[in-house]
């Protein structure tokens, strides 16, 4: 395990380096199965590759990026595949529950627009285009057939038998992509606004970021390549932050800083036929830490998170970081629940904390815990008390 998380920070310093010609690379998202070392080990990786060698507008910056990922994953889904209902028990007394692996590329193209008045040099508006792509080979989980005592002691069935009740039930397409146990290719395109005020270093967060994307996934696009979906998403993300405090010596090394970081998330997703990764995006469970991906599921949702951070000195390389967050959200849903026509609101809460190491700003690599003060986490049973191994802070 020390081999493998020493080979993750190599492979990042290596990656940073690069950045500074006209190629760069990131990392964007990763993910992990719950049935492998308990979550910690990363079985999904995603990222990304950027070529900022010409200027379509003199001073401004142009982008052409290519991203990929894939790796095995886990899916727990909250809705009862023969009522449409959500539900912590949605499947004789557990949640569906099943393995898949999952393939994901994208072609974008950003251009920026007008100077920053906060950092010299940079844009103040950046404008996506985007195609996303994504192929999915669905199977029975690791643990089909054993009992799962969170979930008063059901049993984990094959992924055909969860799909009986929805072909029979009152909604057809409540998992479209999942029709059949086949194999799914799926794609979307995309468009985003981005305004950034924001002066981020990691050590210290002032300002302001604001962001529009806007995402269509027509039927006519994904039936010609053997999909199921037809879905649109509009998403607003407002982020505002301020440093309390900041420690420097005489030499201007940090030592210390707090700061407050508030992010701010409307989310309409809608559609005859919301695929199961699109409702992972939209979800409210996913939105407010604590609870579960792919529950409380409705159309809108209207979260805020609100963050205090403690960030250390930085340890050995510039760049790496310890970081203590302190969390408080909150979180609205409303709308009809995905694929179906029953409607009904939720209010979520949470408090907790976050332990990790930052790399570069954007890992965290740590643990976070956290209190549910309002609704219930599907996957966790009755308790209010969650607690999970995390990779990104997110925002």
């Amino acid at each position: 395990m020390k081999r493998l998380i020493a080979m993750l920070i190599a492979s990042i310093l290596v990656l940073a380096s690069a950045s500074a010609s006209d190629w760069h690379f990131w990392g964007k998202d990763l993910d992990q199965h719950p049935e492998i070392l308990a979550g910690f080990l990363p079985t999904y990786l995603y990222g990304g590759v950027g070529y900022t060698g010409f200027e379509i507008l003199d001073g401004h910056t142009t982008d052409l990026q290519l991203m990929a990922g894939g790796g095995y994953v886990q899916r727990k889904l909250f809705q009862d595949p023969a009522t449409g209902e959500s539900s912590p028990e949605p499947f004789d007394g557990g949640p569906i529950i099943y393995d898949l692996v999952q393939i994901d590329w994208a072609l974008k193209f950003l251009q920026g627009f007008f100077d920053s008045p906060v950092e010299p040099g940079d844009d103040l508006l950046t404008i996506t285009l985007a195609y996303e792509g994504k192929f999915e080979g669905n199977m029975d989980s690791r643990v089909a057939g054993k009992v799962k005592k969170n979930w008063g002691s059901a049993t984990v069935h094959t992924l055909d038998d969860y799909l009986a009740p929805v072909a029979g039930g009152a909604y057809p397409n409540l998992y479209p992509d999942l029709k059949g146990n086949h194999q799914f290719l799926g794609t979307n395109l995309n468009l985003g606004f981005e305004i950034d005020l924001m002066t981020d270093d990691i050590e210290t967060n002032d300002g302001f970021l604001l962001n529009l994307d806007l995402d269509w996934a027509p039927l006519a696009l994904n039936a010609a390549l053997d999909g199921e979906a037809d879905f649109y998403s509009v998403v607003f993300n407002a982020v505002g932050a301020r440093t309390l405090y900041q420690y420097n010596d005489e030499g201007g090394k940090h030592w210390f800083s707090i700061s407050l970081v508030d992010r701010f998330n409307i989310n309409w997703t809608s559609g005859d036929m919301v695929p199961v990764y699109a409702q992972k995006q939209g979800s409210l469970g996913r939105k407010v830490r604590g609870f579960a991906s792919y529950s409380y599921n409705s159309e809108f949702t209207m979260v805020n998170n609100l963050d205090l951070r403690f960030t250390s000195p930085a340890i050995g390389i510039d760049g790496l970081y310890f970081r203590l967050n302190l969390f408080f959200d909150m979180g609205y849903g409303a709308g009809h629940f995905y694929n179906t026509e029953i409607s009904q609101s939720q209010f979520l809460a949470s408090t907790g904390a976050q332990i990790s190491l930052t790399i570069f700003d954007f890992i965290d690599i740590g643990y976070q815990v956290a209190y549910l003060m309002n609704g219930r986490n599907y996957a966790k049973g009755d308790t209010p008390f969650t607690h999970n191994f995390i990779f990104f802070l997110d925002f």
